[in-house]
């Protein structure tokens, strides 16, 4: 009798849940989103909503897929979403939302408020890849890309791209949060510009909470990454290193960054004194060295020399550039409220992040330069 109760109370359990299903197929799934501010301070929402259909066979190699996109403008983001719900067939769901794309010009009000619809939502996507865009985010969205790839499904892929090749953050909604509220810390994610032909990722676009105060190129945000301690899968750089060349292609060298040891120390000298010492210690290989001859040791000792002085040089204008944004990219508040408590209270830091005195040095060793003697 008492295995047949507890039976019971086990299946009555599993049904309770049953009553608020939502079923998949009664939904419209938004899979890219675009938010941009308008010149008269509304908000301009653009959904791309991802159709699927497939041939009578129903084999995936007849698989069509379209993007219906929908453009509103209203007060806010629960606003433009409504509106837009009420002329798609079905329900408008972000359940399975992969990218949100903020223009510029919001990014740079602050992008807080119209996130906060996602954050409340049980049901929302917080995996979705978010990343600033120059210009209008609606303009991205409405791009006419080649192939059967829809344009959610292509800057997805373009942003995980370049999280694995070290250029951009690997950041979506549910990690900006915190640092986004966190007065001791700050966040980037990626930048997309747009050339001639197609979207590309430039850079990354860095904030001081919530509003975006400046960007860094991919070749700066590559070091900014290192700097951090983020090394992904791969992480390239081409470096001009002999000037006095006269072909192009031998005054540079290409390398892969093998591994990266960073040590950071944070100290407060006096009452408000900032110090931090950022020291990298880096391992590459050269993919390619026109110039040749890396298999003297002397050579490679002087060129060795010369990277890392242009590196610390670079990341010295990488750590003026955050103090000038006040992006606290390092997270240096976080560490003062930790072991500096009473200094803490006594900062104000949106300002005093700014007298911060930052201390680069970036050591490189080439450890390998392919099958070439």
């Amino acid at each position: 009798m008492a295995i047949i109760f507890f039976e019971a109370c086990v299946m009555a359990t599993l049904l309770a849940g049953c009553w608020d299903q939502q079923m998949l197929k009664d939904d419209r799934i938004a899979y890219i989103v675009g938010l941009d501010l308008n010149p008269d301070g509304k908000l301009q929402s653009t959904i791309s909503i991802l159709d699927v259909s497939g041939s009578q066979t129903g084999s995936e190699t007849g698989m069509k897929k379209q993007s219906e996109i929908h453009t509103k403008t209203g007060y806010t983001s629960r606003h433009t979403r409504d509106m837009i719900d009420r002329e798609v067939s079905g329900r408008l769901s972000a359940s399975k939302l992969r990218v949100i794309l903020i223009g510029e010009a919001l990014a740079r009000q602050g992008i807080y408020p119209f996130l906060d619809v996602l954050y409340r939502d049980p049901r929302s996507a917080l995996n979705a890849k978010v990343a600033v865009v120059e210009g209008k985010a609606h303009d991205k969205i409405n791009l006419k890309l080649k192939g059967s790839k829809s344009i959610g499904e292509h800057y997805n892929n373009l942003i995980r791209s370049a999280e694995n090749r070290t250029v951009v953050p690997a950041v979506n909604l549910q990690l900006i949060r915190p640092p986004m509220l966190d007065p001791g810390a700050d966040f980037a994610v990626p930048y997309i510009s747009h050339n001639e032909v197609n979207p590309q990722v430039s850079g990354i676009a860095i904030f001081q909470g919530d509003k975006m105060t400046g960007t860094l190129k991919s070749e700066d945000s590559l070091l900014y990454l290192l700097m951090a301690n983020k090394l992904a899968k791969t992480a390239s750089l081409t470096l001009k290193v002999n000037e006095e060349e006269k072909q192009s292609p031998e005054q540079f060298i290409a390398m892969d960054f093998q591994k990266v040891k960073r040590k950071m120390k944070v100290y407060v000298e006096g009452n408000r004194t900032i110090k931090v010492t950022l020291d990298l210690k880096i391992k590459v290989t050269a993919i390619e060295y026109p110039k040749d001859h890396l298999n003297d040791r002397r050579r490679v000792e002087k060129l060795d020399k010369k990277l890392s002085e242009e590196l610390t040089k670079r990341a010295r204008a990488i750590t003026e550039k955050m103090l000038q944004d006040h992006h606290d990219g390092f997270g240096i508040g976080r560490r003062i409220m930790a072991y500096y408590p009473n200094t803490w209270r006594r900062l104000n830091w949106n300002e005093d992040y700014a007298k911060v005195e930052f201390v680069p040095n970036v050591k490189v060793e080439i450890v390998n330069h392919g099958i070439m003697y």
